[in-house]
């Protein structure tokens, strides 16, 4: 998932559960994280661990006010199903 997307999901999940956003560089480091090249090669091999990234910057790097953990599950959840066309 992109910073943006990733927005869009924490805006969403912050409603439900009456939480904030409290760190918009944890949902940009998050997102470099699943999709991070060096010298213009992918460093994960499937989006399994794409989805594994994302999962461990958005509960070490809190990117909300709680329910963090919750979010990089769901969040990761998203990446997979995104990637498998759906």
């Amino acid at each position: 998932m992109r910073a943006e997307q990733l927005l869009i999901v924490a805006q969403r999940f912050c409603e439900v559960h009456r939480v904030r956003i409290s760190n918009y560089s944890a949902l940009v480091a998050a997102a470099a994280a699943a999709h991070a090249l060096i010298d213009g090669i992918r460093i994960h091999d499937n989006p399994r661990q794409e989805a594994a990234s994302l999962y461990e910057i958005l509960t070490k790097v809190e990117a909300l006010s709680g329910h963090n953990k919750e979010f990089a599950t769901i969040c990761a959840k998203i990446h997979l199903a995104v990637a498998d066309g759906g």
